[in-house]
């Protein structure tokens, strides 16, 4: 367990709360640990390249915070998505993560505060510090007061866009799912009222495949 300052309740959700968290992660149904790159710093940005990024994803529920965000600014669905041999039909993989993962929760400014302070990296914080004592960290975007900070922190902060689970372990899955985004087409330079889609997943329960 990590000795540097922290609040030992935010450090695991499930032992916060009680609830069986479920994440979505968009464009890949197989998880293996080859695709768990290296985290790696960036110097001018506050994101880190490598791990695998998600979103909270209800089950039984047919809605993401990150289907939605892609839909409503269409040219990430466009570019960033755009791989398979129909744009409307991404792939996707629902984690559930095993008990004991340690995930570094950021739901208020004193638990970035407390990152600030413990794994510092020039204005903002090191992922390959951080990485060493936690599976993983999850930042409560949506609640979260970007405001309270002064640049670059405020706008890097911003690029989180929603709420979201960067893992840095692959060991700390317990099992995921396969599953298939289909969302409904709609023409690129029409307004999108409402974003429609279906999020399907299948019951098989697969471990992360070794390399």
């Amino acid at each position: 367990m990590p000795t540097k300052d922290k609040n030992d309740n935010i450090t695991n959700y499930r032992k916060e709360t009680g609830d069986i968290m479920k994440y979505l992660t968009l464009g890949t149904d197989t998880i293996t640990e080859e695709k768990f790159r290296e985290i790696k710093d960036r110097e001018d940005k506050i994101k880190p390249t490598g791990g695998l990024w998600l979103t909270e994803q209800t089950e039984g529920v047919n809605y993401n915070q990150w289907i939605d965000f892609i839909i409503w600014r269409k040219h990430l669905l466009y570019y960033k998505y755009n791989k398979g041999t129909s744009i409307w039909t991404q792939p996707c993989s629902i984690v559930t993560l095993k008990d004991n993962s340690n995930i570094y929760q950021v739901r208020e400014k004193e638990h970035l505060d407390i990152l600030l302070k413990n794994y510092p990296k020039d204005w903002k914080f090191s992922y390959q510090e951080l990485s060493k004592d936690y599976d993983g960290l999850f930042i409560k975007f949506i609640s979260f007061p970007t405001e309270k900070y002064t640049e670059p922190m405020r706008s890097e902060l911003e690029t989180f866009c929603v709420d979201t689970l960067l893992l840095f372990n692959p060991h700390c899955i317990d099992y995921y799912q396969k599953g298939v985004v289909n969302i409904e087409p709609f023409d690129y330079e029409e307004h999108v009222d409402e974003p429609i889609y279906e999020i399907k997943v299948d019951n098989v329960k697969r471990k992360v495949l070794k390399r």
